[in-house]
């Protein structure tokens, strides 16, 4: 099965990019959730090494966070995620974040539309913590959800 992401009528899948491919700070493991289980995404800037990156984060009901990598832009698997959620392209909202903002410390909501560009995780000591590390391990996203959306 191809590497990235793909709709069916019920489910979103992502299947794993290799290491060789994405290198291991960018990994983020296969997963498949219900579409209607699907609460929030959010974008995550982030700093690999020199890298300017970013993680794709499905949230379900229950709090858990799947990361998807930025590998899958522009690739038609994320243009149907982009279309089914009615989201504008991803490619364009990581432009809205600066050089700064890929130090670990700010996670933005992109769905649903209500709670557009609320923060996504309490500005806490969990999330200050997680700044000072998060060039090391970039897919790391500890930190305590924004129980307000």
């Amino acid at each position: 099965m191809d590497s990235g992401i793909k709709l069916t009528t019920t489910e979103l899948i992502f299947t794993e990019f290799s290491t060789k491919e994405i290198g291991s700070a960018m990994f983020c493991k296969s997963f498949k959730i219900k579409l209607e289980n699907i609460k929030l995404i959010g974008l995550s800037p982030r700093l690999a090494l020199d890298d300017e990156v970013f993680f794709i984060l499905i949230i379900d009901l229950l709090g858990n966070i799947y990361p998807i990598p930025d590998s899958v832009l522009g690739t038609e698997g994320c243009n149907q995620f982009e279309k089914y959620f009615n989201l504008n392209p991803i490619h364009n909202e990581w432009g809205h974040f600066e050089y700064e903002d890929h130090y670990g410390k700010t996670d933005k909501i992109v769905y649903p539309k209500e709670q557009y560009w609320n923060d996504l995780f309490k500005k806490d000591w969990k999330l200050f913590l997680r700044g000072f590390y998060s060039w090391i391990s970039p897919r790391s996203f500890y930190g305590n959800l924004n129980t307000t959306n």
